[in-house]
Parts: structure tokens; C-alpha cells; sequence
């Protein structure tokens, strides 16, 4: 089984053992970068006030105080807050305390809700994010996608791939800003099914391509690498290949080597000699030589070597040169397929649009970091993906 090959090699995955998890989005695709900055200057601001201001604050949301919390309150509180109990349960009542205040008396335009994410992923803290969403996400006030998609990637982080499950059903039942089917939280939910490789997870994974598949919604290519690679885990070659084949450029790292698994355990080596001769061939001296991972070479190998015993014939002589050529060319490394396919997303800066990314949220204006409703950059964005042709 392709999983087999995976455990034996793969540092994170958990099935096989695992206790190391890691993001799927980077700090800055998620803007943490952008919070760890602005709670600097927050800091050197409140310089030698922090300490009597978080006095103030847990005075003003203890039960029996008629004081109220203003926006800035809350924004310098969300941005001083340590990695500590006090603080932890300090920032839990000051969002409860506002939230209850009652939405008539803002008249501010700053969404809480990704930054309070983003200071629980500073933390660490994924079960603090968790409380807060549960207790005061029925008003609304985490109903944004960027919000989901901070919560997810911790939980993702975590471990807690069911969790991530029932987070992207909460997305679709509420249709968040208007959509069911968010491109970053569709390839979130893709991967925590893949890591989690259960017959649920893969029943969960399978039922959400076909109704993408249906509404006629394409996924971003990592998403679908994962939908694939989980078949695989699973037994099911023949569905991956369908998977595959609805990526209309077949030549992405995981990609031609997912296809590669797939025909190998379908015994269709004939369909194998295109994929090594496109990687082989050389179109121009500056482009970027392609890999195969020596787990999946390895595969090849023992089919090759199965066939030669009983079927002898060209397409296996083929391979056998192809093979050997991959080698003494430096094009088989070591990495895993498994690495390369959960492989930290580094950026999210896609669109032409004015609809934000995920980092987007945090913008200068008049000198201060602020969560905004709409965010229209004044700039158009390249439109450029992590890894260009060896994105995964």
C-alpha cells in the first residue's frame, strides 16, 4: 500500500505514529506576522502601563462593574495579552463582556474576529480559539472566512482533524460571506481528511468532491493532490486517477507522482513512460529540472521488476533506461511524497480582485494596524503561487 511506503519514511504523518504537527498556511499567508508586529507597537505604546492597564480591565469585566468596553479597549487588551492563564481568562471575559454590550453602540468599522484568531495562534492556544468561537460566534462575531480559516489551520496544527470537519460544515450551513465553498478552507479540510486516514475521513473526503464536482467548483490544485493522495491511502488507485485527471497541467511535482502510485498499483506501466519522458525531456537551459521522490521511483522499480519476470517487453526496457537515467542525472531525491504534499502554503497573494487574502486584514492607515471590513488594495497582486511549477 502507498501508505506503507509513507509511514516508514515521513516525519508527520500521524497515523504512522507522529507526534510532530506543523501548519498548513504560514504565519504570513495568515497575517500572524502582521499581529506579532502591530502587538510590538502596542507594547512599546503602553510601555510601562501594561501591568496596571490589564488591572483596569479585569476590574471592568468582573461581575459586578457597570463599566463598559470600548473598542480600544479591547484592541490594546487582544495585543497585550502573555501566554498565561490570567491573561488567557482576561481576554476570554473582555470579548464575552464587549460582545454582550450590544451591537447598537458600535459605530466602528474593525472585525474582531481574525485578529482574536490570530492572537490564540501566537499563543498556541487552539482550545482558547475553540471556547471563544463556541461562546461568541452565535452572534456573529467570528462570521468571517478568514476567521474560520485561522481556527482551522490550528486545529490542523494540532492534530484535530475532526474538528476541522465540523468547522467546514459550520462554513457551509452558515454560508459565510455569501459562499459554501471557500478555496483555502476546502484544501484545510482536504488535508486534515488526508492526515486523518480514517473510513470516515475518507467517506467525508469523497461525498465533498462530489459535490464540488456537482456545483461545477474546481479546487486549488493542493486540494486535490490531498483528495487523491487520500484514495491511495485507502486502496482506491482507480479514484485517484480520476481525481487526478480534472488537473488540466499533469506535471506538478505531486501531481505526476501521485498519478505515477496510482498506475503502478493498477499495473498500467505503459501509462508510466509518458510521465518519466516529460520529466526527462529538456525544453531550455533555464528550466527548473524535475524530480521524482525515491519512495516513488522505488515503486516503479519493484513493478519493473515484477513484469520483466513474466512479461518481458519494450515498455519495461523503456522504464528500465528511464530509471536509470533519473538516477545518474541527480533527478531522484530523497524527500518524501508525503513532506512535499503537506508542505507549509507560504503565500495566498492570488487575486486581482478587490476581495481580500488571508493576511490582507492588516493594513497601515493613519499610522495603526486595523481589522477592516473592506480592504481594497491599492495595488494589483501578482498572480503567482508557491512553488510555480513545483507547486504542490
Amino acid at each position: 500500500m502507498f501508505r506503507k511506503s509513507l509511514c516508514a519514511i515521513s516525519a508527520f504523518t500521524k497515523a504512522c505514529g507522529s507526534v510532530h504537527y506543523r501548519s498548513l498556511y504560514s504565519a504570513s499567508a495568515l497575517g500572524i506576522e502582521g499581529y506579532e508586529a502591530y502587538r510590538e507597537k502596542t507594547r512599546t505604546q503602553h510601555l510601562h502601563n501594561v501591568d496596571n492597564f490589564k488591572r483596569k480591565m479585569r476590574d471592568f469585566v468582573s461581575g459586578s462593574s457597570t463599566n463598559m468596553i470600548f473598542t480600544e479597549d479591547l484592541k490594546n487588551i487582544i495585543h497585550l495579552i502573555d501566554n498565561t492563564p490570567e491573561d488567557k481568562q482576561l481576554l476570554k471575559d473582555t470579548v464575552l463582556r464587549y460582545n454582550q454590550q450590544g451591537k447598537e453602540l458600535r459605530f466602528g468599522n474593525y472585525v474582531f474576529g481574525p485578529v482574536i484568531m490570530r492572537a490564540c495562534h501566537h499563543l498556541g492556544d487552539a482550545d482558547l480559539a475553540l471556547d471563544l468561537f463556541k461562546s461568541a460566534g452565535a452572534d456573529g462575531f467570528f462570521e468571517q472566512l478568514t476567521s474560520y480559516q485561522i481556527l482551522g489551520d490550528m486545529l490542523y496544527e494540532k492534530g484535530r482533524y475532526q474538528d476541522v470537519r465540523e468547522l467546514f460544515d459550520a462554513i457551509k450551513s452558515h454560508q459565510i460571506q455569501g459562499g459554501r465553498f471557500p478555496k483555502h478552507c476546502i484544501t484545510l479540510t482536504f488535508a486534515a481528511c488526508y492526515k486523518e486516514n480514517t473510513a470516515d475521513s475518507f467517506k467525508y473526503a469523497m461525498d465533498l468532491w462530489k459535490e464540488l464536482n456537482s456545483v461545477g467548483h474546481v479546487p486549488m490544485r493542493k486540494a486535490t493532490a490531498f483528495a487523491a493522495a487520500l484514495a491511495l491511502n485507502n486502496d482506491r488507485p482507480e479514484i485517484a486517477i480520476e481525481i487526478l485527471g480534472t488537473i488540466a497541467k499533469g506535471n506538478y511535482v505531486t501531481v505526476r507522482q501521485l498519478k505515477t502510485v496510482a498506475l503502478c498499483a493498477l499495473n498500467r506501466l505503459e501509462d508510466v513512460v509518458p510521465i518519466f519522458r516529460s520529466v526527462l525531456e529538456v525544453k531550455g537551459p533555464f528550466e527548473k529540472q524535475q524530480t521524482f521522490c525515491r519512495e516513488v521511483v522505488q515503486k516503479v522499480q519493484e513493478k519493473v521488476k515484477e513484469a520483466k519476470a513474466t512479461n518481458p517487453s519494450n515498455t519495461v526496457q523503456d522504464l528500465e533506461r528511464m530509471l536509470e537515467y533519473l538516477e545518474t542525472n541527480g533527478q531522484i531525491v530523497n524527500e518524501t511524497l508525503d513532506s512535499i504534499l503537506c508542505s507549509v502554503i507560504v503565500s495566498t497573494a492570488q487575486r486581482t480582485d478587490n476581495k481580500s487574502n488571508l493576511a490582507d486584514s492588516y493594513n497601515t492607515r493613519g499610522g495603526r494596524m486595523q481589522e477592516q471590513r473592506n480592504f481594497r488594495p491599492t495595488k494589483k497582486y501578482q498572480q503567482i503561487r508557491p512553488g510555480l511549477s513545483e507547486m504542490n
